[in-house]
């Protein structure tokens, strides 16, 4: 596990930029922590580094946003609307490990979903200021290249 420590939005980005150059279809990244810890932040600079043109922002009633434009499609899930119904039996399956790399906020209302093979990353508020935030990273199965292969 890796750990990382960011003072402002531009950092996290910077992280995500790295993460993106590492990745391939089929990833899954699943963005842990609460409201306002920096995940849309996170998404929003992998994003970018794949080259998507399209306004990044977070899918919260639509639950899935799918961008094109960038070198591999982008599926960005928030599932937290789906604390209650849960995410069987909503074709959810069909993006995850796919052509694409999924990020999800929210997983654990999707866990039943989620591959073996993924990145884990935890979002916390830390330090002094408002936009310090302690990001770790740990990959599991396969994804274990991407956390190995980060500075």
């Amino acid at each position: 596990m890796k750990k990382y420590e960011t003072t402002e939005p531009a950092q996290t980005q910077a992280l995500a930029e790295k993460i993106a150059a590492l990745a391939k279809p089929g990833l899954v990244i699943t963005l842990n922590g609460d409201l306002g810890a920096g995940k849309t932040t996170f998404t929003k600079g992998f994003a970018q580094a794949l080259g998507v043109t399209d306004r990044v922002k977070s899918p919260t009633f639509n639950i899935l946003n799918t961008y094109e434009t960038g070198r591999i499609p982008l599926y960005h899930f928030d599932a937290y609307r789906l604390e209650e119904s849960g995410a069987a039996d909503q074709g959810f399956e069909d993006y995850l490990g796919t052509d694409g790399v999924s990020l999800i906020e929210w997983p654990q209302f999707m866990a039943d979903l989620l591959p073996n093979d993924r990145l884990v990353m935890t979002f916390e508020r830390g330090g002094r200021g408002e936009n310090d935030r302690v990001i770790t990273v740990k990959g599991l199965g396969r994804a274990e290249a991407i956390e190995e292969g980060l500075s």
